[in-house]
């Protein structure tokens, strides 16, 4: 027998069933989805977090853009965005950059993939759990996706005035929009929680 746990939804305390590949444990009340079950999992998760680093890497030491106007050309890097407005004495939306665009991205990243790898390798859990729980708040300020929107928008209107140049670290930010957004997708915090909660020594 396992502890009961609440639904996220309604509040309804639900008991733990083992499920099935593929299949999905939804709650008694309200039939909101509690947990789901597969296979590889844990697996995919940690590779798209390595992958998410890795574009990571790539979109912060790239140029974004380069904009060539009456032979001048210009380049833009998410830390010149950043330090731009600064410089600027905007130095709130320069800090709500840097933590969104970079801090925040860099953390959920490298938390989760020390969270998969003390689960994967059978870690000493304490700091993986108190991780997780910051993740959990932190996830909310998280906004890759509306950076991109706007830096897309950019690209049409400056498109009219000049010649836009996609650098590498564009297509990298974009693919890791989307790595980021699959991690979120397929990674089932329910039984990450009791992963941790196997792992030896836990809490």
């Amino acid at each position: 027998m396992t502890d009961p746990f609440a639904c996220t939804h309604c509040g309804q305390l639900n008991s733990y069933q083992a499920i099935k590949n593929g299949e999905e444990a939804c709650c008694v009340r309200c039939s909101s989805v509690l947990y789901r079950q597969r296979k590889y999992m844990l697996d995919a998760c940690l590779a798209l977090a390595v992958t998410g680093l890795i574009l990571f890497v790539m979109a912060n030491a790239f140029p974004l853009i380069a904009l060539k106007a009456q032979g001048v050309t210009q380049e833009l890097t998410i830390w010149k965005a950043t330090a731009a407005f600064w410089e600027q004495d905007y130095y709130w939306l320069s800090a709500l950059l840097a933590l969104n665009l970079i801090i925040f991205p860099l953390f959920e990243l490298l938390g989760l993939l020390w969270v998969l790898l003390t689960i994967r390798l059978a870690w000493q859990p304490y700091w993986a759990i108190q991780i997780f729980r910051w993740l959990s708040e932190l996830k909310p300020w998280g906004m890759l996706e509306v950076f991109m929107l706007g830096l897309l928008v950019a690209v049409v209107k400056l498109g009219d005035i000049a010649v836009l140049v996609m650098g590498s670290a564009f297509w990298a930010f974009i693919f890791l929009v989307l790595s980021m957004a699959a991690l979120t997708a397929n990674l089932d915090r329910f039984t990450v929680w009791r992963a941790l909660k196997a792992c030896p020594n836990s809490v």
